[in-house]
């Protein structure tokens, strides 16, 4: 039987000179000059009208920080989907930032250095199409601006794709039908 958990993948182009599959990369991350981006999604079945979360996982590399929302004057990490009409998105939840202290400015930034998880909340159209093997593909774009102790790079878009598993109605994962 065809596993019917939700899956994911992480679109694995070349964003701007310098980023990379680099090694070690797998088909579920992507890793750029500055950082890697992997992705996810919870739960592993989902069924039209009810809601799943899209994650995503940044890791940053060594001595490298990205711009937290909320930080003026640089561009701060942001998680935008592709319109569609199979999905509502929700606001993306992004974790609390760290607070760096830049002397030489006399400025504080509100940046991650750390990894972190991005998630979107998505709901699913109650009139998606549904069959045995029905999926839905979301697409999006993580746009960042990293800077490391000595120089802020241009900022950089990757994109991220999403799989979603669909649920027939009265079943529950795996095909079994609900009594």
């Amino acid at each position: 039987m065809k596993n019917r958990a939700l899956t994911w993948i992480l679109a694995t182009g070349i964003m701007t000179a310098g980023t990379s599959g680099g090694a070690g990369s797998s088909p579920d991350s992507t890793t750029t000059k500055h950082l890697t981006v992997a992705t996810s999604v919870i739960p592993a079945a989902v069924a039209p009208g009810a809601r799943a979360s899209l994650v995503v996982e940044v890791t940053p590399k060594p001595t490298m920080h990205v711009y937290a929302p909320g930080q003026k004057d640089f561009i701060p990490v942001s998680l935008t989907l592709a319109a569609s009409d199979t999905i509502k998105a929700e606001t993306a939840q992004f974790p609390v930032a760290e607070k760096l202290e830049v002397k030489d400015l006399g400025e504080t930034h509100l940046v991650y250095t750390k990894p972190f998880r991005i998630i979107q909340d998505v709901t699913i159209a109650k009139s998606a199409l549904v069959t045995r093997s029905s999926t839905i593909t979301v697409k999006g774009t993580l746009k960042y601006q990293a800077c490391d102790a000595s120089i802020c790079y241009a900022p950089v878009s990757v994109p991220v794709i999403w799989t979603l598993a669909l649920q027939l109605q009265g079943s529950v994962p795996g095909g079994v039908k609900k009594r």
